[in-house]
């Protein structure tokens, strides 16, 4: 647990970092060369991206809510002129706090890897819950990566150790200019 709290603190400063502080500094420096227009522009998009932090980090309130409508808001939010696309069939089969944060980070590590790097105009998420089992994959359009080359990266790990802690098996699809898929499922006990 106490990894996985520094892993989201180092992602946490590499976000505000990279992003966020990149961003407002630009600004900063244009300050004199941009219409105002283009500057409010500018800070609505870092405020976005300040919101999404914000939300990313706050916890879900997950006695509240099941997992198929905890995705569907998250993923309403995502509005980075990319189509999403969500579908979920379940059951009504309870499934545990542990299990729906966890499953909920890896949606989020995913989506956010998509927005960032893959370049891509579609994501499709869909969740499948029945009796016996739980089935998440999660699709892009975007321009793939080789395995081997992303390996060391801290979303692939966190990924890897959320999996591991709640028994769930899961798969990557990928190759270059092919986009990604994501394919998990897990027995329910």
């Amino acid at each position: 647990m106490l990894l996985l709290q520094e892993q989201d603190r180092e992602r946490l400063a590499e976000e505000l970092h990279d992003n966020i502080i990149s961003q407002l500094n630009l600004i900063r420096l244009n300050l004199n060369e941009k219409k105002p227009e283009e500057l409010s522009r500018d800070l609505k998009r870092s405020m976005q991206l300040i919101r999404e932090l914000s939300h990313n980090l706050t916890p879900p309130d997950l006695n509240e809510i099941d997992l198929a409508n905890l995705l569907e808001d998250y993923l309403e939010q995502i509005n980075k002129n990319i189509e999403v696309i969500f579908h979920a069939i379940t059951i009504g089969i309870p499934i545990s706090n542990l299990v729906k944060l966890n499953l909920f980070r890896i949606v989020q590590e995913l989506v956010t890897n998509i927005l960032k790097h893959a370049e891509a105009t579609r994501i499709e998420v869909s969740l499948r819950i029945s009796l016996n089992y739980l089935m998440l994959t999660i699709e892009d359009n975007g321009r793939g990566f080789i395995i081997g080359n992303q390996s060391g990266g801290i979303g692939l790990r966190n990924i890897k150790s959320r999996a591991q802690k709640i028994k769930i098996n899961y798969k990557l699809k990928t190759q270059p200019e092919k986009g990604t898929k994501f394919i998990a499922c897990m027995a329910i006990q």
